[in-house]
């Protein structure tokens, strides 16, 4: 009969020896680290091609408030908003003539061309900032301006602008 021993022995044989001692892998780490750098990346790339949209945005709004400007100006002078139709606001110059009005039915082509309403008592523009995406203002005698969004892009479309800001 086998020993203690002689069992142990025939066990080490059949299993081999004990691992030692290794160094530990690093794969979790590198995983981890490509990881978050993929998302980084990914972010980061996502940040610059989105820089235009906020660009034109920023251009839009801009320009209604160039226009506003001078709807208020011609209001004050003349007692109506009758004058800051298509017409009142090209010859006002905006921005040394960079910006230029079209009639409150026609469709705003894009930046730097605004859809003009105006009458007495109610003047609104709209401005489209890229195709499918137009800003509104609206602006009646007594009451805060009023803004909004949309996919129509004329000054009669602007009336429905009912927001606070933008």
């Amino acid at each position: 009969m086998a020993d203690d021993d002689d069992i142990l022995g025939a066990y080490e044989r059949e299993l081999g020896p004990e691992p030692t001692s290794r160094r530990p892998s690093n794969r979790g780490f590198w995983l981890v680290t490509g990881t978050l750098l993929t998302a980084c990346i990914v972010l980061v790339v996502e940040i610059f091609s989105n820089r235009p949209i906020a660009n034109s945005i920023g251009h839009a709004q801009f320009d209604l408030n160039a226009a506003r400007d001078a709807a208020l100006e011609i209001k004050a002078s003349s007692g109506s908003f009758a004058g800051a139709n298509a017409d009142g606001i090209d010859r006002a110059g905006l921005d040394e003539g960079r910006l230029s009005a079209v009639g409150p039915d026609q469709v705003s082509s894009g930046l730097y061309e605004l859809s003009v309403y105006a009458d007495e008592s109610t003047w609104a523009a709209a401005v489209s900032a890229r195709p499918g995406a137009c800003f509104y203002l609206k602006l009646e005698v007594g009451q805060d301006p009023r803004y909004g969004a949309g996919t129509t892009c004329t000054g009669r479309e602007a009336l429905d602008a009912r927001d606070d800001r933008w």
